[in-house]
């Protein structure tokens, strides 16, 4: 192995991984080298070249050698571990003192050599030792403080404590259903409403008429929709703020003492007009955001949550960026590098914020969080998705630089729809700046969405573990792993979970590194079961079955509906976008061919036991079929899509494709109609009546 690749493993970057068909893959020496200056900083060398990698390890050797106990220690079931690393020969005194989350002190001390641990050789062959001291807490787990000392050496570290399992996870017996819709497609040209909270809570009464317990949508996080304008709910603006274009206007209207806003109507057929629609809505959020801060008693209260959350610096952020109509990387220095955190209004006024602009953000951050808790506080649970990052221009970004690898953007490697891998555009949060900062940053995106969601979805799970990286200016099949400590990682999300009351779902879809899902088993994560990768594909064979651990669908938004499989709408675009080529796409048809075939036979033999009923088209049959298998398999939880009802046939998403496609723009047609007894299609109404019947009769 080179020095520059000796470097970057033990610097924590993967530069070798097995690809999605099982072949050694590795970057190239200009990735590898680009990715370690990105790491340079926080990693405290100097390589500015390959040649100086065999100085820079010997300067993080040192490191590892000095390091007597790791910044972050973590421990389950109210119980921390502290390793101490030392020379084998060393047999030290050692004490650890311990100030809980709640202000309790608990102090341990003895000899290393009693304590349990390992050796491993160092370079020269010197032997080093890890003892591992493990403090019980009287159960108390949370956040805690460690003081620890050893003969000669003394220091601090941030404490974990959590359950081994999250709450509410798989084997609790309950088999559980709901739909799944992104909150923008609900607006409708029949109703005239727009795609917002007041919609989405009609979506959540229709589902609890139904017997359903969530309604499961896309991140609503804080985008930028004027300059820049970037609408992928998977490149947000911030993970700590919500996107104020969700807003139920009429209800903060009546509040302010105002006359509900008359939306722009909805024109068949179009797609949304996100600059258009937000306009629309920040015209109609000014004078409400001024009339409710003229009222004394909702100022105080809106005063007193924005300051306890942040807000007004988020607000400041957000009103000179459209003071300036740019992302922050092209203000004038005072402003792009660095201001004081802004604590109050008279602060961000100070700081040249425009007023009027502040007080719409912070009200509109205000009234997002009171409308989402309402929401959250019924039979329905609230099903959200927390993306692995945010856009390079996003406030986090901006505020705390120091824990993104701003040369660096989050990816995928290569795989069979995508051989040539994605480049999500997204910075890194820089393993060793998280640790360091004690994962504030990381804890408070958790319990952002976890004060309002009954289950949070984490977006790409095995980005807890590791995550593809391509380094700036090269392709995107030219990426290195960077390594996170997932345990430290999943304790946060099992102490939040159990906090909040909220389960916790994996994303574990695409090339997933063999210890993924034995730790979320472990530690009682859902992971996801997409039925159409598993339907027959020859009469007589049945769809493989979901795990009873997983949270069920037919589809996800990233993959084609079931009215696109059917028709095959998914290979037209991997054709027209000649990622295959004229021979694949005939394998493929013929493939899909088959599929259909067996799909409609096993479906003719009504396994499940529901009777479909007549009068239904081929695709329409199939759908209920596949959904009603699903319904009775062994999946806890299934959800399903308002699309498929209502027999959609284009995605929300194209995956790599954000130019060639419209994506995140298409609503869901005649939704309000799918859970409705005495309006709903045939195939609709056949689709909820098995799914009811069949989670009822098991549960």
């Amino acid at each position: 192995m080179s020095a520059l690749r000796e470097l970057a493993t033990i610097a924590g970057i993967d530069v070798e991984y097995a690809a999605w068909n099982g072949k050694p893959t590795a970057a190239s020496d200009e990735s590898v080298l680009a990715a370690l200056r990105a790491m340079a900083p926080d990693l405290g060398i100097k390589i500015d070249r390959s040649e100086d990698a065999r100085g820079a390890i010997a300067v993080l050797e040192r490191e590892r050698w000095n390091q007597i106990v790791p910044p972050v220690v973590v421990g389950w079931d109210g119980s921390i571990v502290v390793p101490f690393g030392v020379p084998a020969e060393d047999d030290l005194d050692w004490e650890v003192e311990v100030t809980t989350e709640s202000g309790r002190l608990v102090r341990a001390h003895g000899r290393l050599f009693d304590l349990p641990g390992d050796s491993h050789a160092w370079p020269g062959g010197v032997v080093h030792c890890q003892r591992r001291a493990t403090i019980y807490l009287d159960g108390e787990n949370g956040y805690h403080s460690v003081r620890w000392k050893t003969s000669g050496a003394q220091g601090e570290a941030f404490a974990i404590s959590a359950p081994m399992t999250a709450w509410g996870g798989p084997g609790q017996g309950a088999r559980r259903w709901g739909v799944f819709a992104p909150v923008y497609g609900l607006a409708s040209a029949e109703t005239g409403q727009a795609g917002d909270l007041g919609t989405l809570r009609r979506l959540f009464d229709a589902v609890e008429r139904r017997g359903g317990r969530y309604v499961a949508t896309l991140p609503i996080l804080a985008q930028f929709l004027d300059e820049p304008c970037m609408f992928s709910p998977y490149s947000p603006a911030s993970r700590l703020y919500w996107n104020e274009l969700y807003l139920d206007l009429a209800p903060l209207a009546a509040a302010a003492g105002i006359e509900p806003p008359v939306a722009p109507p909805i024109v068949p057929g179009t797609r949304i007009d996100y600059r258009t629609q937000y306009h629309w809505r920040r015209h109609a959020l000014d004078p409400i955001a001024e009339r409710l801060l003229a009222d004394p008693a909702h100022s105080s209260a809106i005063d007193a949550w924005a300051h306890t959350n942040g807000a007004y610096d988020y607000a400041a952020f957000r009103a000179i960026g459209e003071q300036r109509r740019a992302g922050w990387a092209s203000w004038p220095a005072p402003w792009r590098d660095g201001t004081p955190f802004v604590e109050t209004r008279a602060d961000a006024i100070a700081l040249g914020a425009d007023g009027a602009r502040l007080s719409t953000h912070v009200v509109g951050q205000w009234a997002m969080q009171q409308q989402l808790e309402k929401l959250a506080a019924g039979k329905v649970g609230l099903y959200l998705d927390l993306p692995v990052g945010v856009n390079c221009d996003a406030y986090e970004v901006w505020r705390h630089r120091h824990l993104f690898l701003i040369d660096l953007a989050a990816g995928a490697p290569p795989d069979p729809l995508f051989l040539g891998g994605q480049n999500w555009g997204l910075p890194p949060l820089s393993p060793i700046a998280l640790r360091r900062d004690r994962y504030r940053y990381f804890i408070r995106c958790v319990q952002h969405h976890m004060k309002v969601a009954s289950m949070l979805r984490i977006d790409h799970v095995m980005g807890l573990f590791r995550l593809y990286c391509v380094p700036g200016g090269r392709p995107a099949t030219d990426g290195v792993y960077l390594r996170y400590d997932y345990e430290e990682l999943f304790a946060i999300l099992a102490l939040e979970s159990h906090r909040n009351h909220c389960a916790i779902v994996g994303e574990d879809l695409g090339t997933v590194p063999p210890q993924v899902r034995p730790a979320m088993t472990r530690h009682g994560m859902f992971r996801l079961h997409v039925g159409q990768w598993f339907f027959p594909s020859r009469p007589g064979a049945k769809p493989e079955p979901a795990p009873a651990e997983s949270v069920a669908s037919l589809n996800t938004h990233d993959t084609p509906t079931f009215a696109g499989w059917w028709r095959g709408a998914d290979i037209d675009d991997r054709r027209d976008l000649e990622l295959i080529n004229d021979q694949q796409e005939g394998q493929e048809r013929l493939e899909r061919d088959q599929q259909r075939a067996a799909l409609l036979a096993h479906v003719h033999t009504d396994p499940s036991g529901i009777t479909i009923g007549d009068p239904l088209t081929d695709v329409e049959r199939a759908m209920v079929g596949a959904t009603t298998d699903l319904a009775v398999g062994p999946a806890e939880v299934v959800l399903v899509a308002l699309d498929d009802l209502v027999l959609e046939p284009f995605p929300h998403n194209v995956p790599g494709t954000v130019d060639q496609r419209p994506n995140w723009q298409r609503r869901v047609d005649r939704w309000s109609e799918s859970l409705d007894e005495d309006r709903a299609s045939p195939p609709a109404a056949a689709t909820i009546t098995a799914v009811v019947a069949a989670r009822t009769s098991r549960s």
